[in-house]
């Protein structure tokens, strides 16, 4: 098994638990309302820390932004993901202040199986913003 940096915090810790869970899952962060990380997690063979910053940096304003629009249309909470031929991306605006992101391998298969796929990464997504949630109100 590769080695997983676990971050330096509790967040760091479930973020590394959800990696270690989900086996295409290369990176994950928590980033606050600057973009700065607050911390992050992520497979040292298949990432290194700098690229799940990045991640998490460049997407502060585009995640407070779809929230905001589906909020102000009565959806609630949403989740964004993002699939492209090397990788996909699942990020949501959490607590009103936190951007958490998790980058992970493309889906394989013909577009039944990718489909299933992203349904089963959506689900998994929203746990771990459910066990960050739960840690940003204690």
């Amino acid at each position: 098994m590769a080695a997983i940096f676990s971050g330096y915090s509790e967040f760091g810790r479930v973020l590394a638990d959800y990696i270690t869970r989900e086996a295409s899952v290369r990176g994950a962060v928590l980033s606050d309302n600057e973009g700065d990380a607050v911390d992050l997690a992520f497979d040292e063979d298949r990432t290194t820390a700098l690229e799940v910053q990045i991640l998490g940096a460049q997407l502060d304003r585009a995640a407070e932004r779809l929230s905001t629009w589906f909020q102000d249309r009565g959806r609630g909470p949403c989740e964004i993901l993002i699939e492209a031929s090397h990788g996909s991306l699942c990020y949501a605006f959490v607590a009103g202040a936190y951007v958490l992101a998790v980058f992970s391998e493309p889906a394989q298969g013909d577009d039944e199986a990718r489909s299933a796929e992203a349904e089963r990464v959506l689900a998994g997504f929203r746990g771990l913003r459910r066990d960050i949630e739960a840690l940003l109100e204690a």
